[in-house]
């Protein structure tokens, strides 16, 4: 999807009422929008198009195919295997949810929503997108070093620097994609809940009213947060890959977001540690008062490109 060009999102739903409500909401806002009243119909128009969506929003429940067999059997057609994917679902079972977001749906929606709701996450889930695709292209150099490691340590400040080396970490793991994901929460939450004191609530908020980056941009810049910085250290050895992760904030409870809670299951912030817990480490274990994090994960195969 170049800058200039329209998003094309394919929405999925066996029931026409909601296919027509998100229709409505999309369209009047800067989207292409295509629909499909079936799994079918969608897997046959993913395979259609030699460009791909740039977007789709399945229904979890429907006629078979389901929501999450289309999710599996679109990620075989190479202009959809990396498309972000929302799951509508109407119980936000976490045991479902952890299975979608290993099969690459990371965004959730409970029915019923606001239109709001759904304009929201579109919007995250396309800007993330663009950022993950980015940082892809980016890190190749990083990652090449990285593989060559087995013990290093690193400092950071931005959550730009924490998603750039948890992608290139990644690669050290035996499930890169999945690690990705879960070290990304986990520096990005070294860096927001730590060391710039953004707590739960508070990003829920700046998420849902697009001020997000602003906010962190805007902490960055304040003598009580500048100077801190996340120390994260790697150590390599034939059974596993160890990466402690450190900031320099007033440290948290950590214990009421090891597990998913329905409550938070289909909520973009809040639920970075459970999934940590849940994808690609072997282990999680929490030190010094929140401040400190100890992941472990099966390594990879021979050395990474």
């Amino acid at each position: 999807m170049s800058a200039a060009a329209r998003p094309q999102i394919l929405l999925v739903d066996d029931e026409g009422f909601n296919l027509e409500l998100m229709a409505h909401a999309l369209s009047s806002q800067a989207y292409d929008v295509s629909t499909a009243d079936s799994g079918r119909s969608a897997l046959a128009q993913m395979a259609a198009s030699t460009s791909g969506f740039d977007l789709v929003v399945l229904d979890q429940r429907m006629a078979p195919p389901d929501g999450l067999d289309v999710l599996r059997q679109m990620r075989s057609l190479p202009q959809q295997a990396l498309t972000p994917v929302i799951i509508q679902t109407a119980v936000a079972d976490p045991d479902t949810v952890a299975e979608g977001i290993a099969a690459g749906a990371y965004y959730y929606l409970t029915k019923p929503y606001r239109a709001n709701s759904l304009l929201t996450l579109v919007r995250a889930a396309l800007a993330n997108h663009v950022e993950r695709t980015q940082l892809s292209l980016e890190v190749r150099e990083l990652r090449r070093t990285v593989g060559l490691l087995d013990a290093a340590q690193f400092r950071l400040r931005s959550v730009d620097e924490a998603s750039a080396l948890a992608h290139g970490l990644a690669v050290l793991c035996a499930t890169p994609d999945l690690a990705a994901i879960g070290l990304s929460e986990l520096l990005r939450n070294a860096v927001e809940h730590g060391n710039l004191a953004i707590g739960y609530e508070t990003k829920a908020e700046l998420v849902q009213s697009g001020r997000w980056r602003d906010e962190i941009d805007r902490r960055m810049r304040l003598p009580a947060y500048r100077d801190r910085r996340v120390w994260v250290e790697v150590r390599r050895a034939v059974e596993s890959v160890s990466i402690t992760i450190r900031d320099e904030g007033e440290g948290f409870d950590w214990r009421p977001f090891m597990a998913l809670s329905a409550e938070r299951a289909t909520q973009v912030n809040g639920r970075g540690i459970s999934l940590a817990c849940r994808l690609g480490f072997l282990s999680v274990a929490y030190r010094d008062g929140g401040r400190e994090v100890m992941v472990s994960c099966a390594p990879a195969v021979g050395r990474p490109n």
